[in-house]
Order: structure tokens, then C-alpha cells, then sequence
């Protein structure tokens, strides 16, 4: 007899399974997929127990079956009519995995929007994050205005995703934008009322400079803004952005720079994609978020929900990884050595280096076979995959990129992550030092460090470059910031760092290669320390970020009163001065839409904490700088208390060198890192232009009422001369120090410059000193001499000992323009 088995199906059909791991019993897969692991079992099972939550976090290492894991969520949701179901990438080369997971997974899956699977709840869409988060959203844009509904929607590499859900909120126009020159027009007075120099460098196109529109001036000409950018609403530019932000413009923030400008909010108002906040159930999938407090910024979810993330019950999963940093192991070994090894090994296994910048992928490009940008990403990356390539470098791609196997055997992190945009930029020097910069920085180094581990079976050596970099991932406020099992690498690679310390950098790859060759022992001790991590803390969500959420939804309510209510619960929760005064500024942002004078008040107060801010409409009162008490050797000493040894000391030291670098991208650091070099030195140092909005760069008082006024043009690399702006600046800064100062004190004018010679139509202040590289090289020579000097037995600590090798490197009061400039024509 012969069963009609379709009829015993249907008498069950109504039992449909909603537990993922028997979900995963019933698919028809392929036979590589036995079961879940350990580690997939476990947030299976956790994230079942709470999925009636609206947000839920899973936070799993790179490699551990996240998709899998998101797909068998997401077909538990469906089973349990919780659709339509979306799974969400962050870019395209990610869709094409997905699909092909979900394929031999079992799973029915679409790409197509339309489909009548997808819209019945019989298959997961799976789709880019653009195309769920643009002003042209095919699910609806506006407040109650949904197309497509989404019951249950997933967002892998939420990290990623984050980014560019942000930029489709941000109206970005290049200087050829008809709205662009109109625009900086209305804000030129209130500019350079800010900075006469800066605003000058901001209209030059030059693209180091950026300036950001003080918000009283944005908010009281927020209609003839909105005049000129309105008729080029549907234009190719700003047609994707502005029925986004549009009924948020009065609050969004402006900066112009590089003949760019950039207008968005604070906060993203998310709900102009409804179908995305109207969803049921939103399953957020990351490796690395030290912060989970932007998921409630950007995606207003739920900070009771998130601050409890579902993580495996162990790091297990992660494959090996022996990280090290170079020059933590010994000071003195250079990047040049490191880059030389990278090309050596890299005849053998495929070297990945990650770089922050295009400027600095031009180090790269005599050893490099291939360089990607976001544009050849996709086809290079391929390229790994199928076989030996040699050394690859990735500009600033710190995510979204899988480096499977032998891809990727030595990944390289060159230099601290950089941000991109101009608002990042104004947010990144206004938070400089602080915790909330510190947790970005890590979050993207912990992502970079996860590209050349795909899975538990991979190996990568990971090599920390520079001493920024490495500086920054051993400050002990960081180590927290990693997951567990990066923690637990981490460490490993210290206890490394003990043994060889000192050591040349051939006792370093002797090390690397007990990785490389998967050594039984080396092995067997890594996983030990994997498998030993600490347990994780919870989420985390600064509560400053909860209560200016809730502000800035207040403020589009047009209740300014409670916006300045919460905004004020932000600022009474945060204890750095600087973080403090950044979001002091933001409470002034909300005070002036009901009372511009007490704003006025606020924002003075915010800037006395943080100089990097908007400064009022009155502006500031300028402080004289005083050379420190005692002698230039005994300041020294106070400014170096806070090394504990030599090679500390040595770290720092080459950390200000690296800032000192030719190029334009470089001139904030640099001119910052001529202030610290100032007080390394036993100076008093300032950055007037930088703190008050007028004078040089950096002022050095020397003792004996003799000052250095010094104007720093170390983007000038291309330059054939001085040109005439430079030139006029450093005499407009010596006649400031004239007004500032009286007849008691001299100033030697400085220009840091390739060049000694004005162009024809310009004219040098007759007394300039110029720090040409020459000079700028010679400089750094003697720095490194003198902080290896007083390194020894810790005499840093010693005044004699430190005055006497002042004196014998030619950086005394007395020596240094002498020895370190010469004289400009």
C-alpha cells in the first residue's frame, strides 16, 4: 500500500516549528552542516527564551556562524507568523554569502523586494542597508507612511550597517553644488567671527581645515537655509538625503571644509523608515560594540534591552590569533623593518595591512601588489580568496570584509583608525583624549583585527604598528573595551611581549612563525587562553547618550523645555571635563530656541572646558601664557611624571614623532603635537589660533620674556615657495602677540615649512625662522637621543640628569632656534 504522505504533512501543518535548533533538524542541507556548534547552540537557545523582546543583541566572534545563526532566527519567526522576515547586510559582496549560506542551509531566501515569498512570510529578503535606509525607501519614508511591512528584521555587522545608515542622513555637497556657494555666503560673518584664518583656509578649499556653523546662526537663519537648498530638493544629491532630515534641519549641525559641506542631526530620526521601527522583533548581530549606546542614537532602540547582549557561554569559537605589537617589544624596531618583512613573507603567505588613509597607503604602494578602496574591494578581495597575492592593503576597511584561511596569514593594522566627513572630523578634536573617542577607536581596531579570522580553524599573526597605535591599545582604560576573547589574545601576546622584550625584530618573526606553522604547543596554548577568557560584562550605554536620545526626540516635538531638562541630565552624568563641555554645547543647542542669552552663558561655560568647541558670540578672554615655575629642566621633569619606565617614556616619544609628519592630512595632529613637544621640553605652550579663534598655531614662552611664535604649514609638501596667505599669517600673528604683550616680551617668528623663500608677490616678517625638514629631521633626531638619554635608570625623574641632556642635544631655551631653524629669504 501507498501512503499519501502530503496528507499527513497537512494534518500537521498548523505545529510548525518555532525553536531554531529543531528548525535546523528539519532543513533540507547540505551534509557540512551536522549540527549547530556549541557556541551557535548557545545564543540559539538564549535569544528563544527572550524573543518576544523588541531589540535583542547577539554579539558572536568574527567566525562563528553569525549568518547562520540570523537566518535560523529569522525562519523562527516566520514559523511563529512574525513576518515579513529581512535580513540586512551591509553591503553587496555580503548579500551574495548570505544567499549562498541560506542555499545550503535550507532556508528559502529572496533578493527581490517585490516577491510574493517574501511578502507571504514563505522566504527572508535579503538585502544591502542602503536599500532598506534611503529617502527613496521602496518600504515607505515618513512617519506612518509604510509600503512593505517588516515583522522581524535582522541587521548583521550592525556596526557597519551603523555607518552607513548614518550617511543617509547627512546632506553632503561638494563645492560645484549650486546651494554651496549661497550657503557659505550666509554663514561667512558668523565663520569668521570664529576664525578669521581658519574661515580663509575654508573659502581657499584648503582640506585640512574645517569649520563647523555656530548653531545659534544655523537656527536663526534656518529659513533662508532651507530657501536655498529647497529647490535643489530632487536633485541627484540631495534627493536621497532630504526627505530624511528635512523636518529635523532647524537641529541638525553644519561644517564646511576641503570645499565640502555637511548638514545632519545629532540624532538619527530613524522612524522616517517606519517599516523599520514598527517592526516586531529587531535582532542586532555583532562581533565587536564596546558602545552599545549607538544603537539607541541611531536605531532608538530600547537601552534596557540592549544593555543585556546574548554571547555564547564561551570564546571557543574564535580562530587563532597571535597579536603583537612590534614596538611595545622593542622601541626601536622602525615601521621601515616591519614593512620589510611584511614583503619577505609575503613571498610565501598573503600579507593584509590595513591603513587609515590614502596617504598613508602611498607608504605601502613600493611593496604593495594591490591597494583597495571601497570601489575594487569586492574583486580584490576575490583575489585573496583564490589564492597567493602578496601583500594587499585595504584603505581605512576596518570591517565587512572576510579573510578566510590563507587570504589572510599576517594582517597588519598600521596606525591608528581615522574618521571620514567633516562632522566626524569636528566631533573627533572636540573629544579628543576622552573615554567615548577611546571606545570608537578600539571598536574599529577590534574589527580590523577579525578580518584574518573567519573561523575557528583559521590562523593569523596580527601586527600592531605605530606608536599611536600602540600606545593607545595598551592604556588601561582600553583593555575593557575589547570582548573577552580579543582580551584574552590580547594577553597572551603581552605575556610574548615579556619575553622578548628587547629583543631585534629577527627574535620576533622566529616567534611569529610558531603561528604561521600552527607549532602543536603554540596552538595548544592559545585555545587554552581562549577557552579561559574572562567572562563578559553586559552592554554598555553611557547614560549621557539615553538622555540626549530622549532630548533630541523632545526637540522635535518642539519641547525645548524638556529637551533642556534631559540635555541637562546629560551633562550632570559625565565626569571629563572635556566630554562634559561637549555636551554642555548641546544643551545650549536646545536653550536657544527658548532663551539665545542664558545659551550664550552655557556655551561660554563649555568652552572654558573645552577649547575645541564653538565659541560664543562674545567670545573669550584670552589668557597670557606663563613660562612654568622653576627651571626648564624641573618643568620637564613635571611633565614627564606621567611615565613609569623607559620604554613608556620611548613610546610616547615616537607617538609625537609620527605626529610630526609632513602632509596635509596631518596639520591638526601636528600642530597639537608642537604643543606637546613644547611642554615635553620644559616650555610653556599654547595654541592660540586652535583655542581662542585668533593668533599663531603654537606660542612657546621660553622664560626671560621670550616667546616662539610659530605658524605650522606642514601640509605645504608640494610647494615651490611661501606663499603670500602663509606669509601674511605669521605677520598677523606676531602683530597679535604685540597687542596681546607688552614691550617687555620678544617673539621670534617660526614657520614650519619645506621652503625658505617667499613667491614674488609675498614678503616674509624680517626676523622668520624657518623649521625646514632638514631641520624638522634633525629635530626628531635629537628627541629620540634625548628621551633614550634620560631613559636610562629612569633619569627622567632626575632634574640634573634631565638639564644636562637638554643642554647636550641642543633643546634648551637658549639653543633651540639656533639649532633646529634657519633663516628665511
Amino acid at each position: 500500500m501507498v501512503l499519501d504522505l502530503k496528507k499527513l504533512k497537512a494534518g500537521n501543518s498548523s505545529k510548525k516549528q518555532t525553536d531554531p535548533r529543531k528548525i535546523f533538524t528539519t532543513l533540507k542541507r547540505n551534509p557540512r552542516f551536522k549540527r549547530p556548534s556549541d557556541e551557535q547552540g548557545d545564543v540559539l537557545d538564549a535569544w528563544y527564551a527572550v524573543r518576544t523582546q523588541e531589540n535583542v543583541t547577539l554579539k558572536m566572534n568574527t567566525g562563528s556562524g553569525k549568518t547562520i545563526v540570523g537566518l535560523l532566527c529569522l525562519q523562527s519567526c516566520l514559523n511563529e507568523s512574525k513576518g515579513p522576515a529581512v535580513y540586512v547586510v551591509p553591503d553587496n559582496f555580503l548579500i551574495t554569502q548570505v544567499v549562498a549560506e541560506a542555499g545550503d542551509l535550507g532556508i528559502a531566501v529572496t533578493e527581490d523586494v517585490e516577491s510574493a515569498t517574501f511578502l507571504s512570510g514563505e522566504s527572508i529578503l535579503v538585502i544591502n542597508v542602503w536599500k532598506l535606509f534611503n529617502g527613496k525607501s521602496k518600504f515607505g519614508v515618513g512617519q506612518g507612511n509604510t509600503q512593505i511591512r517588516i515583522g522581524s528584521i535582522v541587521i548583521d555587522d550592525a556596526h557597519a550597517c551603523l555607518a552607513t545608515v548614518a550617511d543617509q542622513f547627512k546632506i553632503k555637497l561638494s563645492g560645484d553644488h549650486p546651494a554651496y556657494g549661497p550657503l557659505l555666503e550666509l554663514f561667512a560673518d558668523d565663520l569668521e567671527q570664529q576664525s578669521e584664518q581658519l574661515f580663509l583656509d575654508v573659502q581657499a578649499d584648503d582640506p585640512t581645515a574645517v569649520m563647523s556653523v555656530p548653531f545659534w546662526a544655523w537656527e536663526n537663519k534656518i529659513k533662508q537655509a532651507t530657501a536655498i537648498l529647497h529647490p535643489h530638493r530632487k536633485d541627484e544629491i540631495l534627493q536621497w538625503p532630504w526627505p530624511l532630515i528635512r523636518d529635523v534641519l532647524p537641529l541638525c549641525q553644519v561644517a564646511f571644509g576641503g570645499g565640502h559641506l555637511e548638514i545632519a542631526p545629532r540624532y538619527l530620526p530613524i522612524d522616517n523608515i517606519p517599516a523599520f521601527t514598527d517592526a516586531t522583533r529587531h535582532i542586532y548581530m555583532t562581533a565587536t560594540l564596546a558602545d552599545d549606546g549607538i544603537l539607541v542614537s541611531h536605531f532608538q532602540a530600547d537601552p534596557d534591552e540592549v544593555l543585556y547582549p546574548i554571547r555564547p557561554k564561551s570564546g571557543g569559537d574564535i580562530g587563532d590569533r597571535m597579536i603583537l605589537a612590534p614596538q611595545e617589544i622593542n622601541p626601536d624596531i622602525t615601521v621601515d623593518e616591519i614593512k620589510d618583512l611584511a614583503l619577505r613573507r609575503s613571498k610565501d603567505v598573503n600579507v593584509c595591512v590595513i591603513v587609515p588613509s590614502r596617504a598613508r597607503a602611498k607608504y605601502w604602494d613600493d611593496v604593495a601588489s594591490q591597494t583597495l578602496d571601497k570601489d575594487s574591494i569586492e574583486a580584490g578581495t576575490e583575489r585573496l580568496r583564490q589564492g597567493h597575492v602578496g601583500i594587499t592593503v585595504f584603505i581605512n576597511k576596518y570591517d565587512g570584509v572576510d579573510l578566510p584561511a590563507e587570504a589572510c596569514e599576517i594582517l597588519i593594522i598600521d596606525g591608528l583608525p581615522e574618521v571620514e566627513g567633516l562632522l566626524a572630523r569636528t566631533e573627533q578634536l572636540a573629544l579628543n583624549e576622552t573615554r567615548r573617542q577611546l571606545v570608537r577607536q578600539i571598536q574599529r581596531i577590534e574589527q580590523g583585527m577579525g578580518r584574518g579570522v573567519r573561523s575557528s580553524e583559521d590562523h593569523c599573526v596580527v601586527l600592531l604598528i605605530g606608536s599611536r597605535l600602540t600606545q593607545r591599545i595598551h592604556n588601561p582604560a582600553a583593555w575593557s573595551l575589547f570582548s573577552p576573547a580579543t582580551r584574552a589574545q590580547l594577553a597572551l601576546g603581552k605575556e610574548i611581549t615579556e619575553q622578548i622584550r628587547g629583543k631585534p625584530l629577527d627574535d620576533l618573526e622566529a616567534v611569529i612563525d610558531l603561528c604561521l606553522s600552527e607549532d602543536e604547543d603554540w596552538v595548544d596554548t592559545s585555545k587554552d587562553a581562549i577557552v579561559n577568557a574572562d567572562e563578559a560584562e553586559p552592554g554598555h550605554v553611557e547614560p549621557s547618550t539615553i538622555f540626549l536620545r530622549q532630548a533630541f526626540d523632545a526637540a522635535r516635538l518642539k519641547r525645548f523645555d524638556k529637551a533642556k531638562e534631559l540635555a541637562q541630565n546629560a551633562v550632570s552624568s559625565v565626569t571629563e571635563r572635556r566630554a562634559k563641555g561637549y555636551l554642555k554645547q548641546q544643551l545650549a543647542e536646545y536653550v536657544h530656541h527658548i532663551d539665545p542669552s542664558q545659551a550664550q552663558e552655557i556655551q561660554l561655560s563649555a568652552v572654558e572646558m573645552n577649547r575645541a568647541l564653538i565659541r560664543p558670540i562674545q567670545g573669550i578672554t584670552y589668557s597670557k601664557l606663563q613660562m612654568p615655575k622653576g627651571s626648564q629642566a624641573a618643568a620637564a621633569v613635571k611633565a614627564m611624571e606621567r611615565h613609569l619606565e623607559k620604554n613608556e617614556l620611548i613610546l610616547w616619544v615616537n607617538a609625537l614623532v609620527e605626529a610630526l609628519a609632513w602632509g596635509e592630512a596631518n596639520s591638526k595632529r601636528f600642530e597639537r603635537a608642537m604643543r606637546d613637544l613644547g611642554a615635553f621640553l620644559g616650555f610653556g605652550s599654547q595654541m592660540p589660533e586652535d583655542d581662542y579663534g585668533k593668533g599663531p598655531d603654537n606660542l612657546w614662552s621660553l622664560g626671560g620674556l621670550e616667546y616662539l611664535v610659530i605658524e605650522c604649514k606642514s601640509g605645504a609638501t608640494c610647494a615651490k615657495t611661501i606663499n603670500k596667505h602663509d606669509c601674511n599669517q605669521l605677520t598677523g600673528s606676531m602683530a597679535w602677540f604685540g597687542k596681546q604683550y607688552d614691550k617687555s616680551c620678544s617673539a621670534t617668528p617660526i614657520m614650519v615649512h619645506p621652503k625658505i623663500k617667499p613667491e614674488n608677490a609675498a614678503t616674509l616678517h624680517p626676523d622668520t625662522r624657518i623649521i625646514t625638514v632638514e631641520k624638522l629631521d634633525k629635530l626628531i633626531e635629537s628627541l629620540r637621543g634625548y628621551a633614550r638619554a634620560i631613559g636610562d635608570e629612569n633619569g627622567y625623574a632626575d632634574e640634573k640628569i634631565v638639564a644636562r641632556q637638554l643642554r647636550d642635544f641642543g633643546l634648551t631655551a637658549e639653543a633651540f632656534v639656533r639649532n633646529f631653524t634657519v633663516k628665511g629669504k
